[in-house]
C-alpha cells in the first residue's frame, strides 16, 4: 500500500485480518526507511503499530478522542491521520514534530510535555463530557514505564472515586504484570470485565444504597475472592476495572478487547502485551535502550550514521567518562538516573558500578530525595537528568535538598536548546527556578576541555551544585589551568578595549574565533559559574561596555542579577537571551538564526552600535 497517499483511517474499518497484516508491514518499513534518515524514536513506534491500528479501526475518531501519553510512540497515529507524505520532514525546521502537536492535527487532542499525565488530562476530559451530556469515548494510551511514575499512580488512585469513564490502555513490552492462572481464573476474569457484571454491580449497589456499610462488606469479599483464585495485580488494588493481557499484535484480540472496553460502563484498564522493535532486529535485541531514540543510522547494520567531526566529542560523553573515573576513585560516589543512563552515556557506569548505580525510572521526584538520603548519610551523590526532565523533581530540590545544603550534585544534560526534540525538551527554564535558591552553585563548561577541570574544582564544594551541559560536540583539548571557584573565564582581554561581552554556553567558541579573526576591540569574558557572580570581574570590567550573551536561558536568573548589580552603580546592560516563549522544534543552528541568537547576528547588533 501506498503509505503516503493515506489521509485518514476510516479504509481500515473495511480490511481483513490478511490486509491490515499487510499494512503493518509497509508502516514497519515505511519508519525504518525514514527514521533511518531522519533519526527519531524507532522502538516504542515498532512495537506499537497494530495496537495503533486497532484503536483507530475500533474507535470513531471523529468523535472519539486518543490520548497518547508522551506522544513520541505515535508515529502510526501520525501515518494514519494524513501525515506520512510529511515524514521526511520529521524534526527537521518548520517539519513534523517528533510529538505530538495539536497545531499540527485535529486529531492531536492532547500535547503531552513529559509523560505519565494522559490518564490525569483523560479523567478531566471524561467530567466535562459527563457534565456537557455528550457520549464519545476518551482513551489514554501509556506505557509500562510511564505508568508506574507518581502522577499516573495519582490519577489511578483517584479514579474509583470519579463515576466518570475512561479506558486506559497499558501498551505493556517489558513491566511484569502477574497474570491470571488457570481456567477458573481466567473465566472470573472474563465475568468481571463483562458489561453486564458491570451493571449488575451497579444496580446492586443501587438497590442496597440505604445500607452502605452492607455494599462495602460484599464488595470486599468478592474482591477477596478475586485474590484467592487468581494472582494480584496491581490495577485490583486501584479498584480499577481490568482485561487483559492482551497481544498487542493481534488484530482481532485486540478488536474484541476495546469491543467489550466500549461497552463496559465504568473506567476499565486494557492490558495490551507489545514487543519492542517488532520487525527490525536489531532494535528487538537492544537491551540498551539505543533504539528508543536514535540519530540517523544504517539499515543494514543498525549503527548510527557518525557525523561528529574528527577530534570532537559530546559533553554528554565527556561528562560519562569523568563520571566513570569519579566513581572508580571514589566508593562514597553514588549515581542515579530517572529511566535515562543510556541516553546519557552512563550505561558502562550502570555496568561496572551497578551497587552505586540507581536507576530509579521515570521517578524524577523519587530520584532527588533518594539523593538527598545518601548525601545525609555522608555519601556524594550525583543525580543525571535532563534539564526538562528536572522541573519535575523542583519540590524536592527546594524543600528536601537546597533548604538543608544538602550536597547533591545535578548533571544537567542537554541544557539549552536541544533541537529536534522542540517545546516539551528545551532545556531553557533550568537556571531562572534554581537560581533565586539558596546554597546553589550553577555551573556551565563552554567546552570539553573545561568539563573535567570543573567537576575537580567542585568536588569538595558542599553546596547543591548544578553542572548544565549542552547536546552539542565540542573539540577535544586539554586544559592545563585549574578552575578557580567561582571565578569567570577571560577568554579576550586587553584592558584598553571599551566592550565587554559575558558569555554562556559552547557559543563563546564561535564569537571567540570571530573576535580574533576580524581584530575586534572586544572583550570575551566566558562565565562558566552562573552562580555565584564573579563580582570581581564585574567590577573590573564595569567602566566597559556591557553586553550579555546567554543564548542557554531566558532573562529571569542569571542575566537578571547581572543587570540588577550593575543597577546598583547606575550602569546600562544590554543583553541577548532567550524569549520566554516555547521555543519550537529544528536544528540547532537554524533555532539561534530564527530568533537572530546566533554569535554572527549577535557581533554584528553590537558592531551597528558603534557605527
Amino acid at each position: 500500500m501506498d503509505i503516503k497517499a493515506i489521509k485518514d483511517s476510516k479504509f481500515l474499518k473495511d480490511m481483513n485480518k490478511n490486509e491490515l497484516k499487510a499494512l503493518a508491514t509497509d508502516i514497519r518499513s515505511f519508519f525504518l526507511e525514514n527514521v533511518s534518515k531522519t533519526g527519531g524514536h524507532l522502538s516504542s513506534n515498532l512495537g506499537d503499530v497494530e495496537l495503533i491500528m486497532a484503536l483507530h479501526k475500533s474507535f470513531d475518531l471523529d468523535n472519539d478522542k486518543l490520548l497518547f501519553d508522551v506522544g513520541h510512540q505515535a508515529y502510526t497515529h501520525k501515518i494514519l491521520t494524513g501525515r506520512a507524505d510529511k515524514f521526511d520532514t520529521l524534526r527537521k525546521t518548520d517539519g513534523l514534530s517528533g510529538f505530538l502537536s495539536t497545531s499540527e492535527s485535529k486529531y492531536d487532542v492532547f500535547e503531552s510535555g513529559h509523560s505519565s499525565t494522559s490518564i490525569s488530562t483523560a479523567m478531566g476530559m471524561a467530567l466535562k463530557r459527563d457534565n456537557d451530556n455528550q457520549n464519545y469515548h476518551i482513551v489514554s494510551i501509556i506505557g509500562d514505564a510511564s505508568i508506574a511514575n507518581g502522577v499516573a499512580f495519582e490519577a489511578l488512585n483517584n479514579i474509583s472515586n470519579q463515576k466518570n469513564k475512561v479506558i486506559i490502555v497499558l501498551n505493556d513490552n517489558d513491566m511484569a504484570i502477574n497474570q491470571s492462572v488457570g481456567a477458573f481464573a481466567k473465566s472470573l476474569s472474563s465475568v468481571r470485565s463483562s458489561a453486564s457484571y458491570a451493571r449488575f454491580k451497579k444496580g446492586f449497589e443501587k438497590l442496597f444504597k440505604w445500607a452502605p456499610k452492607f455494599v462495602d462488606f460484599v464488595n470486599r469479599c468478592v474482591h477477596r475472592l478475586v485474590l484467592i483464585i487468581r494472582s494480584d495485580n496491581m490495577f485490583d488494588n486501584f479498584k480499577v476495572s481490568y482485561l487483559g493481557p492482551v497481544d498487542g499484535h493481534n488484530f482481532k484480540k485486540l478488536e474484541k478487547a476495546f469491543r467489550k472496553a466500549k461497552d463496559y460502563p465504568d473506567s476499565i484498564l486494557v492490558h495490551v502485551k507489545t514487543k519492542k522493535g517488532k520487525g527490525y532486529k536489531f532494535a528487538e535485541d537492544d537491551k540498551e535502550g539505543r533504539f528508543h531514540g536514535i540519530a540517523p543510522f544504517d539499515i543494514n547494520t543498525g549503527e548510527v550514521i557518525n557525523k561528529t567531526k574528527e577530534n570532537y566529542k559530546s559533553f554528554t560523553n565527556e561528562v560519562a567518562d569523568v563520571m566513570y573515573d569519579i566513581l572508580k576513585e571514589d566508593e562514597s560516589t553514588y549515581l542515579i538516573s530517572a529511566a535515562m543512563s543510556s541516553c546519557t552515556s552512563l550505561t558502562k557506569c550502570f555496568k561496572e558500578f551497578n551497587n552505586r548505580c540507581i536507576d530509579v525510572g521515570i521517578a524524577e521526584e523519587h530520584a532527588v530525595s533518594l539523593a538527598n538520603g545518601i548525601a545525609l548519610n555522608n555519601g556524594k551523590p550525583y543525580v543525571s537528568l535532563y534539564s526538562t526532565f528536572m522541573q519535575r523533581g523542583y519540590d524536592q530540590i527546594v524543600h528536601d535538598v537546597a533548604r538543608i545544603n544538602s550536597n547533591v550534585t545535578f548533571l544537567v544534560d542537554r541544557a539549552g536548546i536541544v533541537g529536534e526534540d522542540g517545546k516539551t525538551h528545551q532545556g531553557v527554564l533550568d537556571v531562572s527556578f534554581t537560581y533565586p535558591l539558596d546554597n546553589v552553585v550553577i555551573a556551565m563548561p563552554s567546552e570539553i576541555k573545561y568539563v573535567k577541570p570543573l567537576f575537580d574544582c567542585l568536588k569538595d564544594v558542599n553546596k547543591v551544585k548544578f553542572v548544565r551541559y549542552q547536546k552539542l560536540n565540542s573539540e577535544v583539548e586539554t586544559y592545563d589551568k585549574n578552575i578557580e571557584f567561582g571565578k569567570f573565564i577571560y577568554e579576550v582581554y586587553d584592558k584598553s578595549n571599551k566592550v565587554s561581552i559575558i558569555a554562556v554556553g559552547n557559543s563563546i567558541v564561535k564569537l571567540k574565533e570571530l573576535i580574533i579573526k576580524n581584530n575586534l576591540p572586544y572583550n570575551l569574558i566566558n562565565a562558566i559559574f552562573i552562580k555565584p557572580l564573579d563580582v570581581n570581574t564585574l567590577i573590573n570590567i564595569a567602566q566597559t561596555d556591557i553586553y550579555i550573551y546567554d543564548n542557554t536561558s531566558v532573562y529571569e536568573g542569571f542575566t537578571s542579577s547581572i543587570v540588577a548589580f550593575y543597577n546598583n552603580i547606575n550602569k546600562k546592560v544590554n543583553y541577548f537571551t532567550l524569549p520566554n516563549a516555547f521555543i519550537k522544534h529544528g536544528q540547532y543552528d537554524d533555532i539561534l538564526k530564527y530568533l537572530s541568537l546566533d554569535p554572527n547576528n549577535i557581533l554584528e547588533k553590537i558592531k551597528k552600535n558603534y557605527e
